[in-house]
């Protein structure tokens, strides 16, 4: 593929992820300021959410300031519950995972692909397709070996170059991140279409590191075909844990890109997600605008 569209994915997946952080970070550092103020006793001046407690309370609805509480509170308690339930679910998964490895054939690709790290692949024996990488901290490559069954030379080689694109940029972190500020923050709307954005964009740069690591398209796109024609298994094997897997995420657009590379991305935008979040945000700014007057 040329370098040109490879640059374009590229820039796009941190344009991405920096609205997502930049979007998530101004509300969640207000709410943050806010509930210090209020809980630890922090004096803190112009803070969005202490803005709109006052008008509140000026102009006489102070059950909207309940609300306003209210809604500090369940986006820090799922931000909470989140990051527990996300930590508890990828140390089970790992430790059903390493239940399951199958020791011959982990040694043996560990021992082929040595570049990639020590103990970085896992074969685990399962009787159906899976191909992914997991963990927050220290990402692994997962794969079962009813899938290296079905793939030959070129086609392994693919799978694992593009889980390898994953593992080395933290996507299963990032991804869980973005994906937690859209759950959190539920009432911008425009965070969710930003984090399905962004998972393609990132398994577009994975094949793109595949295809060029194997220097053709032959072996992703035909592993890709495969899989699409099976059942994936991914999802009952870890549960709720973050994991950036092989084909879950934009197969189809995937495979027609290999097919055409030069082909023009058709991006459907949301704008009523967009203008409504863009409404909360504008009305949040107004209020910090109207205190300072």
């Amino acid at each position: 593929m040329e370098k040109g569209y490879v640059a374009m994915w590229k820039t796009r997946s941190k344009l991405l992820f920096t609205a997502g952080a930049l979007i998530s970070g101004f509300a969640l550092i207000q709410m943050g300021m806010y509930a210090g103020q209020h809980v630890f006793g922090w004096k803190l001046n112009y803070n969005v959410f202490q803005i709109c407690r006052s008008l509140l309370q000026h102009y006489g609805i102070g059950y909207m300031v309940d609300a306003l509480s209210g809604l500090v509170f369940v986006t820090f308690a799922i931000a909470g519950g989140e990051a527990v339930r996300q930590c508890m679910a990828t140390r089970a998964a790992f430790r059903r995972l390493h239940r399951m490895r199958d020791l011959s054939l982990t040694e043996a690709l560990g021992e082929r692909y040595r570049e990639l790290g020590t103990d970085r692949i896992w074969v685990i024996d399962y009787a159906k397709p899976a191909a992914f990488t997991m963990g927050l901290w220290k990402p692994r490559i997962v794969l079962s070996s009813a899938l290296l069954s079905v793939l030959d030379k070129h086609e392994e080689e693919a799978v694992i170059y593009h889980e390898a694109y994953h593992m080395k940029h933290y996507d299963p972190l990032k991804t869980w991140l973005l994906q937690v500020c859209a759950k959190q923050l539920f009432y911008l709307p425009v965070l969710r279409h930003i984090t399905n954005h962004y998972k393609t964009a990132r398994e577009i740069l994975a094949d793109n590191e595949a295809i060029h690591r194997a220097g053709s398209p032959v072996g992703i796109g035909s592993a890709l075909l495969k899989l699409l024609s099976m059942t994936p298994a991914n999802t009952r094997l870890v549960n709720s844990a973050a994991c950036s897997s092989f084909a879950e995420t934009s197969i189809n657009y995937r495979i027609s890109r290999i097919l055409d590379p030069q082909q023009e991305p058709v991006i459907q935008m949301p704008w009523r997600s967009i203008m409504f979040s863009s409404y909360v945000l504008v009305m949040l700014t107004l209020m910090f605008a109207l205190a300072l007057i």
